[in-house]
This record gives C-alpha cells, structure tokens and sequence, in this order.
C-alpha cells in the first residue's frame, strides 16, 4: 500500500491507513508497553508542568542567593569564615591521605564483621557493668586463686570480669 509521507495516496480513506498501522505487531506491541508505563508518563508530566509552571519563583530564589552570597563574601567576617572552612578541608584531607589512615582503610580494623565484634562486645561489657550494679559485688571464692582474689577490692572487678565473660560468650555463640 503506498503512502506518501504521512499522507495517504489519492483514494485511501485515513481511516484504512491508521487501522492498518495498528493492527502491526510492532506499534500493538509499543502501545501495549506505553500502556503499561502511562501513570509513570503521567506522573512525569505533572512534575515536568509543576516545575516550568514554578520556573520563575526558581529563578527569584537563585537570584537572591547569588546577592546574599554576594553581599556575604565582602563581608571580612564571611571569608575568615571561608578560609578556615577551607583550610580545615585540607587538614582533613591530609589526614585522609596519610599512610596511617590508608593502612587503617587496608586493615580489617573497619570490616563489618569487625566492627559487629565491637559492637558485641560494647554491649557486653554494658550489660556486665548494669548486673555488677544490679546485684552488688559477690565474693568468688575458688580454692585456687590466692587470698589476693578474694580481697574486697577485688571483688567488683572480678564480678565484672565474669559477667562480661559470660555475656561475650552469649554474644559469641549467637553470631
């Protein structure tokens, strides 16, 4: 069937031409994937009109920050400010850069798994220090530690040393 640009040739009703353009596979099958993306495109559309409807009161709002910055870099003030935000963003990446921090980066010090371990063993070393609270000191009496151990100043770090133990391993066994 001949066509000539968009126009249909002498004779050929427009209708015949749009129904033979949708019946192919090809334009079924774009409109069937426009179908399914229509509330996105309209979606799209909304913001798209929102957004050129509020280009203006952008434009106001860029324009009154380009004065205040303006008027706020002739300021002394302002670019003492500047220059030590500046200066301590070099400091900062100096230290970044620094042997020490990039071995640190290297090591398994910052992995999750190592950071997990620490959070576990905070927690624990919480929780021993609340029960050593909670429940007062308890002398640990066993018959091989010396008298040194079951001296009454001892005894509290003891308690939280046990308790700690105990909680890490809790900690430990549920990883």
């Amino acid at each position: 069937m001949g066509k000539v640009g968009k126009e249909a040739v002498v004779g050929e009703p427009i209708e015949h031409l749009l129904v033979e353009k949708l019946s192919d596979p090809h334009t079924m099958e774009q409109l069937v994937r426009l179908l399914d993306k229509l509330e996105n495109v309209t979606f799209l559309l909304d913001m798209l009109e929102n957004f050129l409807r509020r280009g203006p009161e952008f434009a106001d709002s860029i324009n009154e920050l380009v004065i205040l910055l303006r008027q706020s870099l002739s300021r002394p003030e302002y670019v003492t400010r500047f220059e030590h935000a500046l200066t301590a963003l070099q400091r900062m990446q100096e230290f970044l850069d620094s042997p020490q921090v990039q071995e640190l980066f290297k090591s398994d010090v910052l992995d999750v798994r190592s950071v997990q371990t620490i959070g576990k063993v905070s927690r624990s070393l919480l929780q021993a220090s609340k029960e050593t609270m909670e429940t007062g000191t308890k002398r640990v009496g066993i018959i091989g530690l010396m008298r040194a151990l079951s001296d009454p100043e001892v005894q509290p770090a003891l308690n939280f040393v046990l308790n700690f133990a105990r909680h890490l391993s809790k900690e430990i066994s549920n990883a």
